[in-house]
């Protein structure tokens, strides 16, 4: 590769400019070659020297090349750049001068000769549209120079702007980037296969489709850039050349009975797939729900047989130019148990893929594909919606006809219908009676007011699934909603059988909640129910990355924090304190005389041991043995001598000398005999070891007294772990109370209660009393018309996607809807006067703003507050701040981005980092008057 620079000097320095070039293979190398040329040529570049920085330029092609690696400092005189400060021309100067001295020095024959060596011009050395036409006139070959002529035809086509074709080939090629930045050999391409797909003697192309066609082609791998030209001479605008498993082109050009919106790949030909093996029939065209979230579960987890049928079908060439019917019907009409057998199944596929009009299957196809129309997801809400408005038609009405007179219309009637229709037997009303039903309270329609905008009834908001039906109609391969956190599922209550009669009904939660406004549902129910809370929202501004992982993917789990806990216990306190007792476990108190430390258990053992009859101790039992040996015969010592030995055997009684008058005395002998005596005298008793040991030798000579002292009880070990101690104070005491056995059993926790120390009790206890004397806040938290923790679900108006939220508090004042927030903080050390800057901040950064839009948005709330109590041990301080009208709006348009993002996550499948593009870190204004003040240093 070549790269050819100029260095030109600063007008001060009065040098001529330079240039210099090289061959290598990277631009690395070739400014290392740089820096070696000019440092051998002594010039010196940058600010204050006399040559500014190098500069690269576009290699020229001319026969007075200055030598490589050297630098050139007559170049200039003759070259100069153009506008574009890359292109070499010729100065006109220099070409005059050249013209005479050529004259002075060719002889009169030679001048008398014509010249025949036409003038080229290389293309590269031309303005861009001109490079372009100049590929556009070369009828297919590849041009590296053109003569006089041909630029003047070049010249003609550029401003004959009549001349749409190119105009529209010209202003396409300057829309594109890629184009502007491409080679000669790569414009000589394009501008053939533009000349190929849009024939210049056929109908003009709109510049939108040639912008659209180059866009597509400098985006497709060069091998496929063929494959793509024949696509769309065919008509086919396909957006890219599509590769199956095994590398061949995977088609996706050719219309079929897909939605033509929808851009067909393999990943959307998997969702067919697992359609296909799924046992029901049903439209497939227009999906119900349910089963479409089936096919998307069966896809995630690959099951059998989707799996062995995706990767025979990902690798067959042109797959996704067959029909969806075809799919199914291929599927469907297989023998059971092929996919097990691979060469069997890649067998029957090339039996049996066989279509001929992709766009319109025929009525066998259809029938084979299991294709249902009447069971699809249009018909599916259609019914539910007119059940609905059949339940509500049902309802008595009750009109006021003036003077306390109410006309009932209806009710006699709904009597006598039940009374021919009621056949419920007793077993009947038992297997019923366990079923939660949620119904629509009547009052408000009974008195003609209307439903609360923020509540969901069917009969008034049909058009909460226009928006989810247009959707799934138009494009239900590429949307779908599968998150498990999310739980876009089936509106399907679960019922439970009654094992045993029971007085009071089982309550069953549906699984799926319709739009509407539900009291009483418990945090856990609450929790695990569908649509998207506030909490899922704020977590998709940390990032989609992060919502994806935590809520749908759930690979991070969040932990209980003791913050958390405080929290819950404070709303609960404040809130609802009746479900104290069933949702915390509080320490329990440690009752008067339990043992708490090891201390006390070794002074309740010291005490015990010092109550019982004294025990005779190792002393005592030694010195009763030494007595008992005392009075025993002493042993005849056996001596250390010959001489002691013989005064030994001498003082034996005569029966024990056993040794004859003639025979020699001999010390082995005499000490013999002194053994034999001493072993018919009674063995003394030992006198060492334990106590245990020296009971075992009293025992011997005293019984009787061994077994008194086994009478009385004896006295409890007082060394060993704690664990030990406690169960020797249980051998004697076994109602005893530990304060460790007591904390033991209440961690264990085996109700999953939250856990609340005596502490935090008694700073909740605290701030419960402060929030209830505060003027404003006990209001609101003591309000007889308040309702506490009370769920709405509903659907986002933009995306469609269900939502649920959960104020902590609502009231209801005379038509004005009032919700509130109880929010727990710790700031003891802010100063008074940055306090409502800091709890602004609170709100921003915590996105609580956007919560409470959210909440106004989904439960029809008129106004917001917060109520803001400091949790730091005495001193409870509580601000109530009411959210404004700007800021309640600032948190809509943000939970609307959060939205539209979630909703394109479920759409694409991606779910991008919080930071996808490399960037430069800049210095911010504080930083930048540092830089200033230290340049000025």
């Amino acid at each position: 590769m070549e790269f050819f620079n100029v260095v030109k000097a600063t007008q001060k320095s009065g040098k001529q400019d330079a240039v210099v070039w090289f061959t290598a293979k990277t631009e690395a190398r070739a400014n290392l070659q740089l820096d070696v040329a000019l440092e051998d040529a002594g010039i010196e570049t940058g600010r204050g020297k006399d040559y500014a920085k190098p500069i690269r330029t576009d290699f020229p092609v001319v026969d007075d090349l200055p030598e490589e690696g050297e630098v050139d400092f007559t170049w200039c005189d003759r070259y100069e750049l153009a506008e574009d400060q890359r292109t070499w021309n010729v100065k006109q100067q220099a070409e005059d001068e050249s013209v005479d001295d050529a004259d002075t020095e060719v002889g009169t024959e030679e001048q008398s000769q014509p010249s025949e060596q036409p003038n080229l011009i290389v293309i590269a050395t031309l303005p861009f549209r001109q490079r372009v036409l100049a590929q556009f006139i070369g009828d297919g070959e590849y041009l590296y120079h053109i003569d006089a002529g041909q630029k003047n035809e070049i010249v003609r086509l550029e401003m004959d702007t009549d001349d749409a074709y190119v105009q529209n080939l010209l202003l396409a090629a300057e829309n594109v980037e890629a184009f502007k930045k491409a080679i000669e050999h790569d414009i000589h391409k394009v501008v053939n296969a533009v000349k190929k797909v849009f024939p210049v003697d056929g109908k003009k192309p709109e510049l939108a489709t040639v912008i659209q066609f180059l866009t597509v082609w400098f985006k497709t791998e060069y091998i496929d850039r063929g494959l793509l030209v024949k696509e769309w001479q065919k008509g086919n605008r396909v957006a890219q050349i599509q590769r199956t498993d095994v590398k061949t082109n995977a088609g996706g050009g050719n219309k079929t009975d897909r939605n033509p919106e929808l851009v067909h790949t393999l990943d959307t030909l998997d969702i067919d797939i697992a359609l296909a093996t799924l046992p029901m029939d049903f439209n497939i065209y227009d999906i119900p729900g349910g089963v479409f979230r089936r096919a998307k579960e069966i896809v995630a987890k690959n099951e059998s047989p989707f799996k062995e049928w995706s990767v025979a079908l990902r690798k067959r060439a042109g797959i996704l130019d067959y029909s969806r019917a075809a799919i199914f019907a291929l599927i469907r009409s297989a023998e059971e148990n092929t996919h097990h057998f691979p060469e069997l199944l890649s067998r029957y596929i090339n039996k049996n893929l066989t279509e001929t009009d992709h766009q319109h299957p025929t009525e066998e196809t259809l029938a084979a594909a299991g294709h249902v129309p009447e069971k699809s997801w249009e018909n599916e809400i259609n019914e539910k919606v007119a059940a609905e408005q059949k339940a509500v038609a049902e309802q008595p009405k009750i009109a006021s006809m003036g003077n306390g007179v109410f006309s009932i219309d209806g009710l006699m009637g709904d009597q006598q219908t039940q009374t021919h229709t009621d056949d419920r037997s007793p077993v009947n009303e038992d297997t019923t009676s366990h079923v939660q039903m949620e119904e629509t309270v009547s009052d408000e329609e009974q008195t003609g007011d209307e439903v609360q905008s923020g509540e969901s009834s069917l009969e008034t908001g049909e058009e909460s699934y226009t928006g989810q039906q247009a959707d799934v109609s138009q494009n239900t391969d590429s949307v779908a909603q599968n998150s498990d956190s999310v739980n876009q599922t089936d509106p399907l209550a679960t019922q439970t059988e009654p094992e045993t009669q029971s007085d009071e009904p089982a309550v069953v939660y549906p699984a799926y909640f319709e739009p509407g406004r539900y009291e009483g549902l418990p945090n856990e129910v609450y929790h695990a129910a569908n649509g998207i809370s506030s909490t899922q929202v704020k977590d998709a501004r940390v990032s989609l990355m992060y919502f994806n992982a935590r809520h749908v993917e759930k690979t991070i789990i969040k932990e209980r924090s003791p913050v958390l806990d405080m929290g819950n216990l404070v709303h609960t306190l404040a809130l609802q304190p009746e479900l104290l007792d069933a949702e915390f476990s509080v320490e329990p108190l440690i009752p008067e005389g339990a043992f708490t430390t090891t201390a006390t258990i070794r002074a309740f053992i010291d005490e015990y041991n010092a109550s019982l009859p004294a025990i005779l101790s190792a002393d005592d039992i030694k010195t009763l043995l030494e007595e008992y040996n005392a009075t025993l015969p002493a042993q005849v010592p056996l001596g250390g001598s010959a001489e002691e030995t013989g005064q030994s055997y001498m003082s034996l009684p005569e029966d024990y000398q056993r040794i004859e008058a003639d025979q020699k005395q001999t010390a082995a002998a005499m000490k013999a005999c002194i053994k034999e005596y001493n072993a018919t005298l009674p063995a003394q008793v030992k006198t060492s070891g334990s106590r245990d040991a020296l009971l075992e030798q009293l025992a011997i000579i005293n019984p009787d007294l061994v077994a008194q002292e086994a009478q009385k009880p004896q006295p409890l070990k007082v060394s060993g772990t704690k664990a030990d101690l406690i169960q020797t104070v249980k051998s004697v005491n076994p109602d005893a109370v530990f304060a460790d056995e007591l904390l033991d059993a209440w961690r264990e926790n085996p109700q999953g209660k939250v856990l609340v120390t005596r502490q935090q009790l008694s700073t909740a206890l605290a701030i419960q009393k402060a929030l209830l004397q505060h003027p404003t806040a006990g209001m609101l938290l003591q309000h007889p018309s308040r309702a506490v923790e009370v769920s709405y679900f509903g659907f986002d108006d933009e995306t469609g996607l269900e939502v649920r939220v959960r104020p902590d508090l609502e009231i209801d004042l005379d038509g004005v809807r009032i919700g509130a927030d109880l929010k727990t903080i710790s700031m003891w050390n802010i100063k008074q006067e940055g306090l409502r800057a800091k709890l602004h901040r609170e709100i921003i950064d915590r996105d609580y703003h956007l919560s409470a839009a959210m909440y106004c948005e989904t439960a029809a709330l008129d106004q917001f507050f917060w109520i803001f109590v400091n949790k730091d041990e005495n001193y409870h301080w509580i601000a109530i701040i009411e959210a404004s009208a700007e800021l309640l709006e600032l948190g809509m348009l943000e939970y609307r981005k959060a939205m539209r993002a979630i909703a394109t996550g479920f759409d694409t499948g991606e779910w991008p980092a919080p930071i996808t593009a490399d960037y430069t870190d800049e210095l911010n204004d504080f930083d930048l008057r540092r830089l200033e003040a230290l340049r000025l240093a």
